[in-house]
Parts: structure tokens; sequence; C-alpha cells
């Protein structure tokens, strides 16, 4: 493979992917994934239905064996399967609990640390329920996706300090909305996925497809969006995806790269650990 790796998380495994080809590294349904010095920390969950896979979810540690994966053990397990995003920052994990409408925190040993409530627990089917789905944070703010369709209103960008405090909201011009990247200049980069298109908030928005934008990554020479067709739950483990790179200064399409997978999230490797 050439040019920057990245590492993209499906309901059909963990892919490491570059501008020219992919790979499977992992088997499995995956969502959430998250990089912390060599290791790889990703949500996996027992992808049928029904009570028994309902706590099936669990965090489970890869760490790198060249250019591959090798499992290296479950560091948190009894988990709804239905959590998302998954990230590191200030020295600490986040899970999103998305049923529980919820943000678990864990400390970098993956001791449990907390359990955020953004909203207060709501029927699936419900007015109350948002879908928190992705989560994006710094040393003193942390941001938080309400996808919102179920409630019949827009997606939402939660800004809240380091103890959880509500800030404020940002309302996006749609629902289903996925993926909070900060930016260097202070916006905030999204998909707002039903229209298969990114935006820079609060006003500049890039076409990507036609498909279902989900799945982002920024870097300094790229930026990286993941897309694909819009299924139920049972079709979704089916359905496959692309990956578009764009130049992050005009965001003209440098690259397409078709994957047998939908992404549901995306890491940049670092470049130690990328070379093959």
């Amino acid at each position: 493979m050439t040019g920057h790796a990245y590492l993209v998380a499906s309901r059909q495994g963990l892919y490491r992917a570059t501008r020219e080809s992919w790979r499977l590294l992992a088997e499995g349904a995956f969502f959430g994934i998250a990089c912390a010095g060599s290791g790889v920390f990703a949500f996996r969950h027992d992808s049928r239905s029904g009570e028994a896979a309902q706590l099936s979810g669990r965090i489970v540690h890869y760490r790198w064996q060249g250019d591959g994966l090798r499992e290296d053990g479950v560091v948190a397990d009894g988990l709804d399967h239905n959590c998302h995003q998954l990230d590191h920052f200030d020295d600490a994990f986040f899970l999103v609990d998305t049923l529980n409408q919820q943000i678990l925190e864990y400390r970098s040993d993956w001791t449990p640390a907390a359990g955020h409530r953004i909203l207060p627990p709501a029927p699936r089917d419900g007015p109350g329920y948002a879908h928190l789905n992705s989560i994006a944070g710094t040393a003193d703010t942390i941001w938080v996706m309400l996808h919102n369709k179920a409630r019949g209103r827009p997606s939402e960008i939660v800004e809240l300090d380091r103890n959880f405090r509500e800030r404020g909201r940002i309302e996006l011009p749609c629902s289903g909305c996925h993926d909070i990247v900060p930016m260097p200049d202070g916006r905030l980069l999204t998909c707002l996925s039903p229209l298969g298109e990114i935006a820079l908030v609060p006003r500049e928005t890039h076409k990507i497809d036609e498909l279902w934008t989900r799945g982002l990554v920024v870097g300094p020479d790229e930026i990286v969006v993941g897309s694909s067709l819009y299924g139920n739950r049972v079709r979704r483990a089916l359905l496959p995806g692309f990956l578009t790179f764009l130049d992050p200064g005009d965001y003209g399409r440098l690259a397409r790269l078709y994957l047998p997978a939908a992404p549901t999230q995306i890491r940049r490797i670092a470049p130690e650990l990328a070379e093959s």
C-alpha cells in the first residue's frame, strides 16, 4: 500500500486503507475506534438482534504487529450493543452510549471514571430519544452530536465544558448528521449525512456524493470522508461504501476508494505505525 494509511471501522470489520487500496485487518461488527500510543481500541458488538445481544458490546484492545493488528484482550465489556463513536483526549477515553443517552468516560487504564448524562433516558421510538452518535473534544471543550431524526428536528451539536456542563448548541440544516472534527480556525467540520455533504459550521458546505456521509478525519494533507447507501439495521451489515479523499485547501477531490463495507468511524494511523 502507498500513501497515508487510515483505520476504518465498519459492521464488516476493521480495514486499513490508503487512496489506492484496502485490506481487512480484523473481522467483526465495529463502530467506534480510538488510537492511543501504539494501541487501537475498538467498540465491537454482536451483530445479532434480540435480548441476548443487548449487552454484547465491548472495547477490544489491538496492538500493531507489522502493518496488521493483533488482538490483545477486552478492556471493557457488558456494554449496550448500540454504542457508537469512541474518542481519546485529555488522557481519557469517551464512548457514546447511544441508547442510554450518556457518555461513558474511562481513565487511561480503562477503569470507569464517570457516566455523563446528556439527556434523560427515553424510549427509542419516543420524542425524547436523540440518538447520540458522535463525540470530539479537547482538554477544556467537548462536542456531542444529537442525531434527532426520531425527534423530528434538525441535528444539533452540543458544546460542553470538561465537566459536561452545556455551553450552547449549534443547529444543523438536517437531521441524521454524524461526526464532529474541530478545525484549526475554530470551526467544526461535520457530515450532513442524508444530504451527502460535509459542512464547515456554520456556513460552508461541500458535496461528496449522493450517498450517506459518515466517517470523517482531517489531516494536514487531506480530508477523508466515508459514505455509503442508507439501509435499515439488517441491511447495514451488507452495504459497501467509499472513502473520498479531499484537498484540505479547496476541498477538491484527490481520490476515491471503494470499500466492501460502510464506514462508521475513520482514524488516521500515525506515520511510524503506517509503514508497510
